[in-house]
């Protein structure tokens, strides 16, 4: 029997409930934050390394295929990618084999000391015939 007296039971959750359970849910956000900013760092970082191995991709690419000799020693500039310097050095260095170079280039990011890429590769230098040779 239900009267005007009578107080029905209040549904819901109390104040001291709801503040406990944010809080238990804040400090599960606080790690997953974490991982998030990592993630992100992460990104930057990888993002940093592929464009250096872009750039050192061309610069070798660009040494093999000039048909004029290369010269032993150090060459080095700062190429552009997607709007970021980076500075290059090529180190061209001779092999056992007369018509055979070794080639190694190395990247950094103009403001870093930090190698992001370095990739090495062998150049074979022309044929030089006994005709031209003689001339």
């Amino acid at each position: 029997m239900t009267g005007k007296g009578r107080l029905s039971p209040q549904r819901g959750f109390s104040l001291v409930e709801t503040i406990a359970a944010l809080g238990i849910l804040s400090l599960a956000a606080i790690p997953l934050m974490e991982v998030a900013t990592g993630a992100v760092q992460n990104t930057a970082r990888l993002e940093s390394r592929m464009l250096a191995r872009t750039t050192a991709e061309n610069i070798l690419a660009r040494a093999i295929s000039d048909p004029d000799p290369v010269e032993l020693g150090v060459t080095e500039g700062t190429e552009i990618q997607m709007g970021r310097p980076y500075h290059w050095e090529l180190t061209v260095f001779p092999t056992e084999r007369d018509a055979l170079l070794r080639l190694e280039v190395r990247v950094n990011e103009e403001s870093r000391e930090q190698i992001l890429a370095r990739l090495m590769t062998l150049k074979t230098l022309p044929v030089r015939t006994t005709e031209q040779a003689a001339e």
